[in-house]
């Protein structure tokens, strides 16, 4: 309906509005800007065209999140947005200043990192930072006013719907780096942990799985590349020919076959107790950006199953010669979960003639 009304005259989807029930009217209005929240992101995440495989940092995510015009919109409800407007009198720039200097001294902030933001979006970072910090400063925690902790969870509950809409638009846009640092930063915010190497915060992630009965993902991830209907056996295809990847991922940590009965109670309808994300990079030569070519889940319902595999084809393409894909599996509920591998295929010419 919005991309019709796109297409409309103004009276035309005046018209259309004007039929529709109020409630018709409210979800088209959150949806536009839902459309304008994803937008923004992808404006603020966009590959600069002189680096385009740069990596994006996380302090590149979270000010594209601070920035979102959902999280620098007040509630609409009255009552809570009073209860917002108080929140915020209390994170003054008193209580940023400490954060902030809390955040350079652990090395998460290089000084002066914030010193181009508007008061809204430092105020919007800091606090989003704070989300993923809280637990690693529990000295700091008990001296801030509670203002803004409740400012904190209203940004993170924002923030964590926008990034698992972004989780699934940001590949739309072929962007390897920008998407892959969308699935990093969702991790930490729906965790509220702060790094994916810090040996303290991996602790940390273990209890919290611990916690529901689970152990620590323990990976490793193989893949090959063939031709369809191969299995991957042999490396060589014909342009245009379907070529097929095929990704092994390995459960080190998978239970055994007797303990399944014990597998704990799981939190999801769907039955699913570790999900990753697989991208696949076509790498292109230098000059030319890499681009992503496929995006998709990989899922474990099973605690028992050891292995899981998926596959993926495409068209080989037009011009011969050898080509590379790096396989990357990523979670967006656990950190510390980033592996690659890479597979390579060739291209040759088709030397059956044409028939006459």
């Amino acid at each position: 309906m919005l991309q019709a009304m796109q297409n409309m005259s103004p009276e035309e989807a005046r018209q259309i509005m004007e039929q529709m029930t109020p409630e018709q009217r409210t979800q088209m209005q959150r949806m536009q800007e839902g459309m304008l929240d994803l937008k923004h992101i992808c404006e603020q995440l966009k590959p600069a065209a002189d680096d385009p495989d740069a990596a994006v940092s996380l302090l590149k995510v979270v000010r594209a999140l601070a920035t979102a015009p959902l999280l620098l919109r007040l509630p609409s409800d009255a009552d809570e947005r009073e209860a917002a407007e108080k929140a915020l009198d209390e994170c003054d720039d008193e209580q940023l200043r400490k954060l902030e200097a809390a955040f350079v001294a652990a090395g998460a902030l290089e000084e002066g990192a914030l010193a181009t933001c508007e008061a809204d979006e430092r105020r919007n970072v800091l606090l989003l930072y704070w989300h993923m910090h809280q637990s690693n400063m529990p000295d700091l925690k008990a001296a801030l006013p509670t203002g803004v902790d409740q400012m904190r969870s209203y940004l993170n509950n924002l923030a964590t719907k926008l990034l698992v809409r972004a989780q699934m638009a940001m590949p739309q846009q072929r962007w390897v780096q920008p998407t892959l640092a969308v699935a990093h930063a969702s991790a930490l915010v729906s965790t509220a942990l702060w790094s994916h190497t810090d040996d303290k915060a991996l602790e940390a992630m273990r209890t919290i799985l611990q916690e529901d009965g689970l152990s620590y993902p323990k990976l490793s991830i193989k893949s090959k590349a063939g031709p369809r209907g191969t299995s991957g056996e042999g490396d060589e295809c014909a342009a245009g020919q379907q070529v097929q990847v095929t990704v092994e991922l390995t459960r080190n940590h998978a239970k055994t076959a007797g303990d399944e009965v014990s597998a704990p109670p799981c939190n999801n309808p769907q039955g699913i107790y570790e999900a990753y994300w697989l991208f696949i990079e076509g790498l292109k030569p230098e000059g030319t950006p890499n681009s992503l070519v496929c995006a998709q889940p990989m899922v474990v319902k099973d605690l028992a199953e050891s292995v899981v595999k998926a596959e993926q084809t495409f068209v080989a393409p037009p011009n011969p010669g050898k080509y590379t894909l790096r396989v990357h599996l990523v979670s967006t509920s656990v950190i510390g979960i980033d592996l690659t591998t890479d597979a390579s295929f060739i291209v040759v010419e088709d030397d059956v003639p044409d028939l006459e």
